[in-house]
């Protein structure tokens, strides 16, 4: 599996407006697509949350490849009132695996 750092930002033009406009946005965008996460998170595909008084959230999801992520993001409503940046995320073990083998590298290349 591989994970991903997924920031969703409300769009400054997504927020403001009538009563109505803000009722329609939570009953049709956000509520479904909370439903959707939680759905997510119960299968231990996704952890994290949405920022208390801000409009924004970091979640970190956990898929098959970034054809999955792209899916399950675009399944979900609030992609049209939110602008998601997404960043590929290294294990710590795998991050680990890494840095001993450039020592090791750094080591033979200097005779040591």
């Amino acid at each position: 599996m591989e994970q991903y750092l997924v920031m969703f930002k409300l769009r400054e033009e997504s927020y403001g407006g009538s009563e109505e406009e803000a009722a329609f946005m939570l009953s049709d965008q956000i509520i479904p697509s909370l439903e959707r996460l939680s759905e997510i998170e119960s299968d231990n595909g996704v952890m994290g949350g949405f920022i208390e008084g801000q409009r924004s959230g970091a979640f970190i999801f956990s898929v098959k490849d970034y054809e999955e992520l792209d899916k399950t993001l675009a399944s979900l409503p609030i992609m049209n009132v939110y602008d998601v940046d997404v960043a590929p995320l290294q294990t710590i073990s795998s991050a680990l695996d890494r840095d001993r083998n450039i020592v090791g590298e750094v080591k033979k290349a200097a005779g040591l």
